[in-house]
C-alpha cells in the first residue's frame, strides 16, 4: 500500500513539473532563510549559557538616586564591593572582579596596545574558561603572572613556548615585567568576558590608589557572585538595605544606593541594565529576525497552500474515480499527505544543503561564526519545521479533496465553493502584505543608517587618524610632544590633538554634590590646547584652550551647551561648578554640542579640561571602563592617504621605536557604532527580496493555473474581437486587487513596528509616507511583471487552439 501511494505521488509530482519545482524551490529558500536566522537567533540566545554553574552566576549591577531627576544605574561596580559581599553575606560563595585595561605590551622589540582584564585569582574556579597549560588554582595567585590565550601567546613568542617566559606590561610610570604563568582557551563567542591577556587584580592597587579601595562611589570594574546552591539573585538582592546601611553609616537614607543581581545568562540581552566591558545586543534584533524568518518560511508554505487549492478542481476527478473503485476517505486523505511530505522532504533536504551554501555568507552579513552542526537541537528543528509544513501544506487537499462525492464529480456536477476561492485569494492577500511589510522595514532601517552616517555631529570626522599611544596620560603628552614635533613642517598634515578618550565614546563620567546638595554629574574628557581647532568643534561664546595663557592648565573649564542648559545659566562664561571642594576654576568658553556617543543617546552634559587636576578634588564619583590614556588624532590631507599614512609610520618608528604603530580612522570607528543597525539592515533587506520572489513564484504558478481554466473563456473573447490589453488587464484585474488589499494591511503594520524600532534612538528620521508608497509599488510592479507573462501568452495564443481546448 505504501509503495503504491509513493508511485502515485511521485507519478504527480512528475507530471506537473512547473508546480512541483515552484513549492520545492520557494519551500527550500524559506526552509534555508529560516534556518540561518534561527540559528542566529539561537547564538543570541546562548550566551554564558556554556557555564557549568550558569544558573548560580550573577553579575551585580549599582543604583542611586539623589532627587527626582539624577539618579544613577550602572554594571560598572567599585572596586570594595566584592570583598564587602564575601565577607557580609555567606550566600556568595565567591566573587569575581573583571577590569578592563588598555596597555602597552612589550617583549624585546615587539610592543602592541593590548587589551589587559585584570581578574581575581579564583577567575577560573568560577567562570567555565578552559587554562589549557598552567594550573587553575595558582595561575593568577602570583601579582606579577599574566595568562595569555594561544592567538596572543603566538604574537609575542611565535612557536616557543610561552611558559615560564616574560612579558613587560606598562604599569604606571614604568614597564613591569609578568611571567606567563598559563595558556587559556580563547572564550567562546557566546561569552559576555571577551579576554586575550588576565593579570591579578592586584595589580589595580598601583593603578587607582587606596582611596579608590575604600569608595563606594567609584566605579571601575564588573563584579560577578558565584551564589550558593538554593540562594536566588531576588533573595540576595532583599539583604542588600542590610549591609548598605553599615557601609554608608550616617549617610544612609540621605540617597538611595542599593545594588542588585543580574543572571550572567542574561547580560546580552538585557536592555534594561546599562552595558558594562563588552558590548550587549538589544533582544529587538532577534525577535525581528526570528520574526523576519517565519515570514519567509510563512510565505513559502502558503504557496503549497494556493496552488493546492487552485488545482482542486484538476484532481477532482482523480478522486472520484478513486473512490468508485473502493477507496474510503481517510485513504484518500493518506494519499495527498504523502505527496505534501514528500514534497516537503525533497525542499527540507534542498534547503539544509542551500543553507549550509549559503552559511559564510550570512555569517559576513550578521558578523558571526556560526555553524550548522547538526546535533540533537538543530536535528530536532529541522525535522520540527520540516513536520509543521507538510501538516500544513497537506491539510487542506487532504481534508476538502478526499470529501468529495464520486457520483458528482464523475458526472461533472461537482461545484466549487466560493469559500475556497476566498480562501486562496486570502493566502495570496498574507503573502504580499508581509513582503510589503519587509520591503517598507528595508527602505527605512536603509534611510536611518544613512541619517546616522552622515548626520552634523558637531565634529569633523573625516581624514581623522586615531593612533592610541597605549600608555598613561603623562607619558603620553610627551610621546605626543615628540611626534607633533617630528611631523611639523610636512604638509600632509592639517592638524594634530592628544585626548584622553576617543570621540567615538567611553568618556569618563564624574559626580558630585553642589552648594545646595543637588547631585550633578557630567562627562569630561582630557585634552590639549589644539582639540578644537582640530576636531571642528565650534565655540559659540568666549574662548579655546590657548598654550600663550599657562594658567589655562590649572583653571580653565570648557563647557558644552548641554551643560549650561542643565544648570540654567544665561551667562556661563566666568562661572565655576558650584561643588565645595573644587580649586580655583573658572568656565572660559562653551562649545556647541557635539555627538561624542552613540546617536542613541542624547547629548549629556559635557566639560573638557586640559588637566585633571581642575576637577578632581571636588568630584566625588568617577566611572569609567578603561583607565584613561592619550590618543592622538591626526588630520590628514586627503591628497594622498597612502603616503600620509606610511609618512605617519616611518614618524612613529622614530620616536616609538619599540612600539607597534596602530591605527583607526576615526569616521570608520564612529560608523562601527552602527554595525548592528547595517547588519540588520543587509539582512532584512536579502530577506524582503527572497520574501517577494517566493511570492512571485506562487504567484506565477496561480496565474498559470488561471490561464488554463479560462483558456476557452479567451478564444471566445478573442474572435468576438477582444484586443491583447483587454485581455491582460481581464486575467491581471484580479490579482491586482489582491496586492492592494495587503498594501492595506501592511502599511498600518509596518508604520507601528518602525515607530517602536525608532524609539530607541535620540535622533531619527521620520516616517514618511513615500517610505509605503514605494513599498507598495515596488510589490504591486513586481506582482503585475509576474502575472502578465503568464496573461500575454494567453492573450497571443491561436484563438483556434483555445476553442478546442478541453
Amino acid at each position: 500500500m505504501l509503495k503504491n501511494y509513493l508511485k502515485i505521488a511521485l507519478r504527480n509530482l512528475r507530471k506537473d513539473k512547473v508546480h512541483t519545482a515552484i513549492n520545492v524551490f520557494g519551500l527550500a529558500v524559506g526552509l534555508a532563510c529560516c534556518l540561518l536566522m534561527l540559528l542566529f537567533v539561537r547564538h543570541e540566545w546562548s550566551y554564558d549559557a556554556f557555564h557549568t554553574d550558569a544558573d548560580r552566576l550573577y553579575r551585580v549591577w549599582g543604583f542611586e538616586k539623589y532627587d527626582e531627576d539624577e539618579e544613577f544605574f550602572y554594571s560598572l561596580t567599585p572596586l570594595i564591593l566584592a570583598p564587602t559581599l564575601e565577607e557580609t553575606f555567606p550566600e556568595v560563595e565567591a566573587a569575581v572582579r573583571v577590569g578592563l585595561l588598555t596597555d602597552l605590551v612589550q617583549r624585546g622589540d615587539k610592543a602592541f596596545t593590548e587589551r589587559v582584564h585584570m581578574v581575581d585569582s579564583d577567575f577560573f574556579a568560577v567562570f567555565s574558561f578552559v587554562l589549557e597549560q598552567g594550573d587553575p588554582a595558582t595561575a593568577l595567585a602570583q601579582p606579577n603572572s599574566i595568562v595569555l590565550t594561544p592567538e596572543a601567546a603566538e604574537r609575542y613568542f611565535g612557536n616557543e613556548n610561552p611558559l615560564g617566559q616574560t612579558l613587560a606590561l606598562h604599569v604606571g610610570d614604568a614597564f613591569q615585567d609578568f611571567k606567563v604563568t598559563g595558556i587559556a582557551e580563547a572564550p567562546p563567542a557566546a561569552s559576555s568576558i571577551q579576554y586575550e591577556m588576565l593579570v591579578p587584580h592586584a595589580l589595580a592597587q598601583q593603578l587607582y590608589g587606596e582611596r579608590a579601595f575604600q569608595s563606594w562611589t567609584n566605579i571601575f570594574v564588573e563584579t560577578y557572585v558565584l551564589l550558593r546552591e538554593g540562594t536566588t539573585g531576588e533573595a540576595l538582592q532583599a539583604k542588600i538595605p542590610t549591609m548598605m546601611e553599615q557601609v554608608l553609616g550616617e549617610r544612609y537614607g540621605t540617597y538611595e544606593h542599593t545594588f542588585g543581581f543580574q543572571p550572567i545568562t542574561g547580560i546580552h540581552l538585557d536592555p534594561d541594565v546599562p552595558v558594562g566591558i563588552e558590548p550587549t545586543s538589544d533582544p529587538a534584533y532577534s525577535y525581528i529576525l526570528g520574526a523576519i524568518a517565519l515570514f519567509v518560511l510563512l510565505i513559502a508554505a502558503i504557496n503549497f497552500i494556493t496552488l493546492s487549492i487552485g488545482r482542486s478542481a484538476d484532481r477532482a476527478m482523480e478522486v472520484g474515480v478513486r473512490k468508485a473503485i473502493g477507496a474510503d476517505r481517510r485513504q484518500v486523505m493518506l494519499q495527498f499527505w504523502g505527496e505534501a511530505v514528500l514534497l516537503t522532504a525533497l525542499a527540507l533536504g534542498f534547503g539544509v544543503l542551500l543553507a549550509g551554501v549559503c552559511l559564510p555568507l550570512f555569517n559576513t552579513l550578521a558578523d558571526r561564526d556560526l555553524r550548522l552542526a547538526f546535533d540533537a537541537g538543530t536535528v530536532l528543528s529541522v525535522l520540527g519545521l520540516g513536520g509543521v509544513i507538510a501538516l500544513a501544506a497537506g491539510i487542506y487537499p487532504a481534508a476538502v479533496l478526499s470529501g468529495f462525492r464520486p457520483v458528482e464529480v464523475l458526472k461533472g456536477q461537482l461545484r466549487m465553493r466560493g469559500d475556497r476561492s476566498l480562501l486562496r485569494r486570502g493566502l495570496v492577500v498574507v503573502q504580499f502584505a508581509l513582503s510589503i511589510f519587509l520591503i517598507a522595514g528595508t527602505l527605512l532601517m536603509q534611510r536611518q543608517l544613512d541619517f546616522l552616517q552622515t548626520k552634523n555631529l558637531g565634529f569633523d570626522k573625516e581624514q581623522v587618524v586615531v593612533i592610541p599611544t597605549g600608555v598613561p596620560v603623562e607619558e603620553g603628552e610627551v610621546l605626543a610632544e615628540r611626534f607633533r614635533n617630528a611631523l611639523a613642517g610636512h604638509g600632509a598634515v592639517a592638524g594634530m590633538t592628544v585626548s584622553a578618550f576617543p570621540l567615538d565614546g567611553g568618556w569618563m563620567n564624574v559626580g558630585y554634590t553642589t552648594d545646595q546638595d543637588v547631585y550633578r554629574t557630567f562627562n569630561v574628557n582630557l585634552v590639549d590646547p589644539d582639540f578644537l581647532e582640530t576636531m571642528g568643534i565650534e565655540v559659540v561664546a568666549g574662548r579655546g584652550f590657548s598654550r600663550d595663557t599657562p594658567s589655562d592648565e590649572r583653571s580653565a573649564l570648557i563647557i558644552n551647551e548641554a551643560m549650561v542648559q542643565e544648570y540654567g545659566w544665561t551667562e556661563p562664561l566666568g562661572q565655576r561648578l558650584p561643588g565645595r571642594n573644587f580649586p580655583d576654576h573658572e568656565i572660559i568658553g562653551v562649545v556647541a554640542d557635539f555627538n561624542y556617543e552613540s546617536l542613541r543617546n542624547a547629548v549629556e552634559p559635557a566639560a573638557l579640561v586640559l588637566s585633571f587636576d581642575v576637577l578632581r578634588p571636588g568630584i566625588e564619583n568617577v566611572g569609567m571602563a578603561s583607565s584613561p590614556r592619550r590618543d592622538l588624532s591626526v588630520r590628514i590631507r586627503p591628497d594622498d592617504i597612502p603616503g600620509t599614512l606610511g609618512l605617519l609610520e616611518q614618524t612613529w618608528a622614530t620616536v616609538a621605536p619599540n612600539q607597534d604603530f596602530d591605527f583607526y580612522f576615526l569616521d570608520e570607528a564612529v560608523d562601527n557604532q552602527y554595525q548592528q543597525e547595517a547588519r540588520l539592515g543587509r539582512i532584512v533587506g536579502i530577506a524582503s527580496l527572497l520574501a517577494i520572489v517566493i511570492a512571485c513564484l506562487g504567484l506565477f504558478g496561480l496565474a498559470a493555473l488561471a490561464v488554463v481554466r479560462r483558456t476557452k473563456e479567451i478564444g471566445v473573447r478573442k474572435v468576438m474581437g477582444a484586443s491583447v490589453h483587454g485581455i491582460v488587464l481581464l486575467l491581471s484585474k484580479e490579482f491586482t486587487k489582491l496586492v492592494l488589499v495587503a498594501f492595506v494591511i501592511a502599511a498600518p503594520a509596518a508604520y507601528f513596528a518602525q515607530h517602536r524600532w525608532l524609539a530607541d534612538f535620540a535622533y531619527r528620521v521620520e516616517i514618511s509616507w513615500r517610505i509605503f508608497l514605494v513599498a507598495g509599488v515596488a510589490a504591486l510592479g513586481i506582482a503585475m511583471l509576474t502575472v502578465s507573462y503568464q496573461a500575454f501568452r494567453a492573450a497571443l495564443a491561436d484563438p483556434v487552439k483555445s476553442l478546442r481546448y478541453e
